[in-house]
């Protein structure tokens, strides 16, 4: 029998607990036509032992291991290098899936789609329980679907999106928030760019979206992605500004292949993704209480950013109003005005600096509203 569906798991030092319970929430749902790839970059922990006990029990579960730690973007592209099913389903090891997952997938995977988007929640602790998917059939998405969509992981803006009806459960800038014909990645010789440590995901979608033909939207929750505290998302990382600058290089170079002098993205791609790097790069690297440079070093390397390209155009031009990131205008004000000390202090302290900029935002809003 042929196999259907190949999830591939991106494996990496994981807590146990996390990848045990990644590994048996699907194991039990797991068929003849159906395959799990624990994909190793690796490990130096517990974790290769725990994959080759899950691998060892189960045929239908193949442990993997990495050359050399090479970072995600090669453990995703080595997932559709390994894949024998006709559809790739990517996912992080320390996640976890709909208790109904597979027969959901199996049910509605079709090979007239390059790729079925689906919908995901964020959990802490526990996910919530699930319930059978009682959709009868996706929403096939208007043939110019896949460019809003690229447009939309290019530019980091959620209004194309919306447009298409699809809410913000559906969050198809990750690679887990899909299901893709291995086929159409194949012919079109679709690949995660290596290298890239941050947003590998955004920019392989930016890709693969621009050259799908067809897409449907199950609107059923298919993954739970876990909000872990100490995750990359929000710890201090060493070297962000290198590893931003080289994600904007990616995305400008895509924005001038895929669509040249097009003035509507160009202004999406300021005001959404720019000012995210700008705020990625004040949050997790200046000012995040975990930095050990000085505060001179630090006033140094902010005031030296603020004044590089594009990201000085993107603070001087933004509007939230166009935008619709109403929660940036605060900090954007600050920015602008280029105080430092006021800026040290909200984003040292996270909780004051969102309660702020809620307020911030609300009243913001209000007065805009009153002209």
């Amino acid at each position: 029998m042929s196999l259907k569906l190949s999830i591939g798991s991106a494996i990496y030092n994981l807590e146990e607990s996390f990848l045990r319970e990644h590994i048996e929430g699907i194991r039990g749902q797991l068929t003849d036509e159906t395959e799990l790839l624990l994909i190793d970059d690796c490990s130096t922990n517990h974790s290769p032992d725990i994959c080759k006990e899950y691998a060892a029990k189960d045929s239908r579960i193949r442990y993997i291991r990495m050359d050399e730690n090479s970072g995600l973007s090669s453990v995703r592209n080595r997932t559709v290098e390994e894949a024998e099913g006709e559809w790739i389903f990517f996912a992080d090891g320390d996640d976890l899936f709909s208790d109904y997952f597979i027969t959901t997938a199996l049910k509605f995977i079709d090979a007239k789609y390059d790729i079925i988007i689906h919908e995901r929640l964020k959990f802490t602790e526990q996910k919530q329980p699930d319930s059978p998917c009682r959709v009868k059939n996706t929403v096939e998405l208007p043939p110019q679907a896949g460019k809003k969509i690229s447009i939309s992981c290019l530019c980091l803006d959620p209004n194309l999106g919306t447009q298409l009806g699809l809410p913000s459960r559906a969050f198809y800038h990750a690679a887990w928030g899909a299901l893709y014909r291995k086929d159409f990645l194949v012919k079109n010789q679709l690949q995660v760019p290596v290298g890239q440590k941050k947003a590998q995901d955004a920019v392989f979608n930016t890709c693969t979206y621009f050259y799908a033909q067809n897409i449907a939207y199950l609107p059923y929750i298919m993954y739970y992605y876990r909000n872990n505290p100490q995750g990359i998302t929000h710890r201090y990382t060493e070297n962000l500004q290198i590893t931003l600058h080289s994600l904007e290089k990616h995305l400008s170079d895509y924005m001038k292949e895929y669509y040249p002098q097009d003035s509507d993205v160009e202004m999406r791609y300021m005001s959404h993704r720019v000012l995210a790097i700008v705020m990625d790069n004040l949050r997790l690297n200046i000012f995040h209480h975990d930095n050990p440079k000085s505060r001179e070093q630090r006033k140094r390397e902010y005031f030296d950013f603020i004044e590089e390209e594009p990201y000085k155009t993107a603070i001087s031009v933004f509007d939230p109003q166009k935008s619709g990131r109403w929660e940036w205008h605060l900090p954007v004000k600050l920015i602008q005005s280029k105080n430092f000390r006021l800026l040290d202090f909200f984003f040292g302290n996270n909780t004051v600096f969102r309660y702020t900029c809620a307020v911030d935002r609300r009243v913001y809003k209000k007065l805009k509203g009153k002209k």
